[in-house]
């Protein structure tokens, strides 16, 4: 068996192979580019062992090994993940103290010659891809989310400043009617000063919206007594933020449409449990 060590970096990585038998160098720590002309010379290196003797490690940190990890896997090579704390307490426990390329290229390897039953690493297939795509379609999820959240607490300080009483008119928040006065006004003294015809194309909706109660009249009415202040900046930032909230709520709406498929394609069983969405069920 051949235990091949990668040290993954941003423009180059290094490797060694190590004889499990005898723990001799067959290639000693050696560098290699991170494009196709390295990842070649990387094969090409691995060329005189069969694949099936061959297991490759590397540090699953970061992103910076990932389209080394794909291009193996394509190839038919046996790659193994190992956490960075593993190597990190396995360099401490050799002697070493600072991270060094070469030497951690030998480190990996001392952790792939660990007893099948107390094996630090985990080894990765190709359909393991499908995987990341998905933790990173799930992590992108709730990133706007947290982006949403941000944006609509701002937006709501900002109507608490140029129109207090706007919440109270609506039964619930951010529906079309209500973004769309917010967009197209962005203050009660904006829309006190507009004429009536402008307000009710506002209140235009297409398809299945949902309408509300209030009225265009009844909304004239209201703005005429808030205790809004007026600010040209209040208003600018409204208009943007309404803006990056409607963004965001499409590229959330266009991601859930994704891990649905990617959750269709799954078939999981844990969509059987009552209570698991599509969402909750790739997230999990």
């Amino acid at each position: 068996m051949k235990l091949v060590g990668i040290d993954v970096g941003k423009n180059s990585h290094h490797f060694c192979v190590m004889d499990k038998e005898t723990g001799e160098f067959n290639v000693t720590p050696s560098s290699f580019s991170n494009n196709k002309e390295g990842f070649d010379f990387l094969i090409n290196s691995l060329k005189p062992y069969s694949k099936k003797s061959i297991l490759l490690g590397m540090e699953d940190t970061g992103h910076y090994h990932v389209a080394l990890l794909k291009f193996l896997l394509s190839n038919g090579y046996t790659v193994a993940l190992i956490n960075p704390k593993t190597t990190d307490l396995t360099r401490k426990i050799e002697g070493g103290i600072t991270k060094n390329d070469k030497l951690d290229t030998i480190t990996i390897c001392d952790v792939l010659d660990t007893p099948e039953r107390k094996k630090q690493y985990r080894i990765t297939k190709v359909d393991r891809f499908d995987l990341y795509e998905q933790r990173q379609l799930t992590r992108h999820h709730h990133n706007l989310k947290e982006e949403l959240n941000i944006y609509c607490n701002r937006l709501q300080k900002s109507i608490d400043l140029v129109f207090p009483e706007f919440n109270t008119l609506f039964g619930s928040k951010y529906g079309i009617v209500y973004m769309n006065l917010l967009k197209t006004f962005g203050s009660a003294e904006a829309i006190a000063s507009t004429d009536i015809r402008t307000i009710r194309k506002c209140f235009e909706i297409k398809g299945r919206g949902c309408r509300v109660s209030l009225t265009p009249e009844k909304l004239k009415e209201c703005v005429k007594n808030s205790i809004g202040i007026s600010s040209k900046v209040e208003i600018i930032q409204i208009k943007h933020l309404v803006s990056q909230i409607m963004l965001i709520k499409e590229q959330v709406a266009e991601i859930d449409k994704k891990i649905e498929e990617f959750s269709i394609t799954n078939n999981s069983p844990i969509l059987s449990i009552s209570g698991i969405s599509y969402f909750s069920g790739t997230y999990i």
